[in-house]
C-alpha cells in the first residue's frame, strides 16, 4: 500500500505539517519519504535500538526527525510560509482469507466535503476473480452506514481475470453522508475461483508460492467448549453483548456439533458436568437459558478455567477399546476480559498446565475482550495450543466482532494438514504445517526452489470428514512465468512479489517462534535472524524502525537542491503487498477553496507520461494520478497478483 499526502502552507509565518496514520497489525512499513521544498529525505530501515539513538542524537541537535516503529505513524515537519511538504509511506501486508472473500478496507475521513473525491482499485488474479463486491461506506470496525447498497458515484467493471472499481463521490453525495463529508471506510471484498482442489502454486526465478483453499469439501463434527469469564469486570455492557453473541452462536451450531459451557470468576462452573452433549433443539434452548442467567462477580482464575474445559474433553473421550462412529474436533473458545487475579498467576505456569492438560490435540482460541485483556498472554496460550488469538475491542459492534470470529472458525474442513514438496527440490519454506482449514479460510506457503529444478511435486495431505485426504500434482517450474495474467501481465513484478512474500512469512515466522521462545539464547538467534532478513528486504518489523533526519536548513545553504528522484544507492520501494491484495488504488483529494492546484514538484502528467518519459499508471490513455511521481515510481506498472497501492493525494492551500 502506498499513501501520498500533498500540503503546502499559505500563511505568512511557518506551520507545522503532521502526517499520521493507522496501520494494520500485521503490515511491514517498507519505505518512508519526506520532500520539503524540492528537497527528499528518504528514511531508512536500521535495528530498532540503533534507530532509537540515530533519532536521539538528531533531535538533540534540534533537527527534524521520525522514529517510526510498528501500528502508530506520526510525523510532522516544520514548513515556512509559501513552503510545500510531501509524505510517502508504503507497507505492505497480507490480506487473508476469512470467509470466502478477500477484504480491503480504504480510510476516508478528510473532515470535510472535498471538491474532487476519486478512489479507483484494480485486482488481478491468475485463477480467476469469482466475484467483486463493494460495501456500504463503514463507520466502524463492522458496521456500515444507510441500507446495505453501493456509495453513490461506484463503477464495478469485472472480467475474469481483471476487475476495476472507481469511487466518486460527488460534494453533493458527500455532504449527504455526514456535514464532515466521508467520514468512513471504502470497502471492497472478493473472491478467486480456485478449479484445482490442490490449489494455485507459482514459481518466479527460484521462488514459489502455494495458495491452498480447496471448495467442496464437507465439514468435520466438532466439539466446541465456550469458556466464558463472568468476573466483575464484566459487568455491564460487556455482559450484554457477550449474552447476545452467544445467543445467535448457540442457534448457528450445526446440530451433529457436540458442545458445552464453562463460566468463571474465582470460582469456575462447567454447565454440564459429565460431558458435552449434541446441539439438538432442545439442548440449545436450554444452554441459552443458562446463558441468559450468566452474571457478573468475582476475580479471575484463567488456571483453573482452563483446566475445567480440558476436563469436559476427557469426560467426552470414549472408553478404552469403544469404537467412535465418527471423528469430532476438539475446540475451545476462550474469552476473557482480564488477566489472572486469582489462582495460578504466573504465565509461565498457566501455559505449562494448558499444555499439559490439551495435550496437543485440543485447539484454543484466546478472544482477549477490551483493553484490560491480556492479550499476550491469550496469543501464546493459542499458539501453542493449535489455535489463534483475536482481539474483541469494546465498541458498540462487539457482539458482532464475536460472533464474526465463531463463523470464521464454525465448519472445519480439515485437520492435521501438511503441504510437502517432494525430492528435495523445495528449501526455505515458510509454516507447512497447520492444525486446522476451515471453511473459507486459505493456507500458505512459500518457498526457495533450488537452481536447474525442472518441477516442483507437491503433496498435499491430511484428515477430513471422510477420512485421511492425500493429493499430489507436478508443477512445472516455467509453466506459471510463461503464463501472464491479470490487467497488466507484467510477470517481472510477479517474480519480485513472491521473493518479497517469501520474506514476508519468513520473518513472521521467525517472529512467531521468537515469541514462544523461553530460552534466552534462542530468543536473542531468533531476534538476529529476524532482524537480519527485514533489514534485506527494507522491512519496519518488531525488530526494525523507520529513521528519517532532516538536516539543519543553515548547513543546507549554498547546497543545490535535490532533484525529486532517488538519491544514488537508494532503493525506492515500489511496495509489492504479500497476499491477496488489490492492485491499484488512488485517493485524490482536492480541497475546497483551492483556487489554482498545486504541483509539489515538475509537471503533472498528461494523459499516459509523467513527465520523465515514463508511461503514468494508465488504463488506456486515462490519467490514474494527476500528480507527478519520482520517475522510478513509474518504471513499469506496478498490476501483479496479490498487491495493494494506496495513493494518498492531498491537495490544499492551507496547512
Amino acid at each position: 500500500t502506498q499513501v501520498w499526502t500533498f500540503m503546502s502552507n499559505p500563511h505568512a509565518e511557518a506551520k507545522e505539517a503532521f502526517f499520521d496514520l493507522d496501520l494494520p497489525s500485521s503490515a511491514f512499513i517498507s519505505n518512508f519519504t519526506m520532500t520539503i521544498n524540492e528537497k527528499i529525505y528518504v528514511a531508512e530501515v536500521k535495528e530498532k535500538h540503533q534507530a532509537k539513538k540515530m533519532y536521539d542524537e538528531a533531535r538533540r541537535q534540534g533537527k527534524t526527525a521520525a522514529h517510526v516503529e510498528t501500528e502508530k505513524f506520526r510525523v510532522s515537519a516544520s514548513v515556512e510560509a509559501g513552503g510545500k511538504v510531501a509524505f510517502e509511506l508504503t507497507y505492505e501486508e497480507l490480506l487473508q482469507r476469512h470467509l470466502g472473500k478477500y477484504q480491503h478496507a480504504i480510510s476516508i475521513r478528510p473532515h470535510q466535503v472535498v471538491r474532487n473525491l476519486s478512489v479507483e482499485v484494480s485486482i488481478s488474479e491468475r485463477t480467476g476473480i469469482s466475484y467483486v463486491h463493494v460495501l456500504p461506506l463503514r463507520t466502524s470496525r463492522l458496521r456500515g452506514k444507510g441500507d446495505a447498497v453501493v456509495p453513490p458515484s461506484t463503477r464495478v467493471e469485472k472480467g475474469t481475470h481483471c476487475a476495476w472499481i472507481v469511487f466518486s463521490p460527488t460534494p453533493q453525495e458527500q455532504a449527504e453522508f455526514s456535514s464532515s463529508g466521508i467520514m468512513g471506510d471504502f470497502v471492497v471484498q472478493y473472491d478467486v475461483t480456485m478449479p484445482d482442489v490442490a490449489g494455485d502454486v507459482q514459481i518466479y526465478n527460484g521462488y514459489f508460492v502455494h495458495f491452498f483453499a480447496p471448495r467442496g469439501l464437507p465439514p468435520v463434527q466438532k466439539d466446541v467448549v465456550f469458556v466464558i469469564d463472568v468476573s466483575g469486570s464484566m459487568y455491564g455492557t460487556k455482559m450484554k453483548q457477550t449474552k447476545k453473541a452467544m445467543h445467535v452462536i448457540l442457534s448457528d451450531l450445526h446440530h451433529d456439533d457436540y458442545f458445552n459451557i464453562v463460566t468463571f470468576s474465582d470460582a469456575v462452573n462447567v454447565w454440564m458436568p459429565s460431558h458435552s452433549i449434541q446441539a439438538t433443539p432442545q439442548n440449545i434452548r436450554k444452554a441459552k437459558d443458562y446463558v441468559s442467567k450468566m452474571e457478573a462477580d468475582g476475580w479471575t482464575d484463567i488456571n483453573a478455567a482452563l483446566l475445567a474445559a480440558a476436563s469436559v474433553f476427557n469426560r467426552s473421550s470414549p472408553a478404552a477399546g469403544k469404537v467412535v462412529k465418527e471423528q469430532r474436533i476438539p475446540l475451545i473458545i476462550f474469552l476473557t476480559d482480564g488477566e489472572p487475579t486469582s489462582g495460578v498467576t504466573a504465565g509461565s505456569r498457566i501455559l505449562s498446565n494448558a499444555q499439559q492438560a490439551l495435550k496437543g490435540t485440543t485447539s484454543l482460541f484466546g478472544l482477549a475482550f477490551g483493553d484490560d485483556a491480556d492479550y499476550g498472554l491469550m496469543r501464546r496460550l493459542s499458539l501453542e495450543n493449535r489455535g489463534v488469538a483475536r482481539r474483541i475491542y469494546e465498541d458498540a459492534d462487539a457482539t458482532l466482532q464475536l460472533k464474526g470470529f465463531y463463523d470464521e472458525i464454525a465448519s472445519p474442513l480439515l485437520y492435521d494438514v501438511e503441504l510437502a514438496y517432494l525430492d528435495g527440490v523445495a528449501q526455505d519454506l515458510t509454516q507447512n504445517l497447520f492444525p486446522n482449514y476451515f471453511l473459507g479460510s486459505e493456507l500458505v506457503v512459500a518457498g526457495r526452489v533450488k537452481p536447474g529444478a525442472s518441477e516442483l511435486r507437491v503433496r498435499t495431505t491430511g484428515h477430513g470428514q471422510e477420512g485421511p485426504l492425500s493429493l499430489e500434482n507436478d508443477i512445472s517450474a516455467n509453466a506459471t512465468e510463461a503464463a501472464p495474467f491479470g490487467c497488466f501481465g507484467d510477470a517481472n513484478q510477479i517474480s519480485r512479489f513472491v521473493q518479497r512474500l517469501w520474506a514476508y512469512f519468513t520473518i513472521q515466522d521467525l517472529l512467531q517462534a521468537r515469541f514462544r521462545a523461553n530460552d534466552t539464547a534462542a530468543r536473542r538467534l531468533l531476534t538476529e535472524k529476524a532482524t537480519n532478513l527485514s533489514l534485506k528486504y527494507n522491512f519496519v518489523t518488531p525488530v526494525t524502525s523507520l529513521i528519517v533526519v532532516r538536516p539543519d536548513e543553515d548547513r543546507e545553504k549554498g547546497r543545490p537542491a535535490k532533484a525529486a528522484t532517488s538519491p544514488p544507492g537508494v532503493t525506492r520501494q515500489s511496495g509489492f503487498p504479500p497476499g491477496h491484495l488489490l492492485l491499484l488504488l488512488y485517493i485524490l483529494w482536492d480541497v475546497v477553496g483551492l483556487l489554482t492546484p498545486i504541483k509539489p514538484w515538475s509537471t503533472c502528467p498528461m494523459a499516459g507520461n509523467d513527465g520523465s518519459g515514463n508511461p503514468a499508471m494508465s488504463r488506456g490513455s486515462h490519467v490514474r494520478c494527476p500528480c507527478s511521481m519520482p520517475s522510478s515510481s513509474h518504471s513499469a506498472p506496478k498490476l501483479f497478483r496479490l498487491s495493494t497501492f494506496v495513493c494518498l493525494l492531498l491537495r490544499n492551500s492551507g496547512l
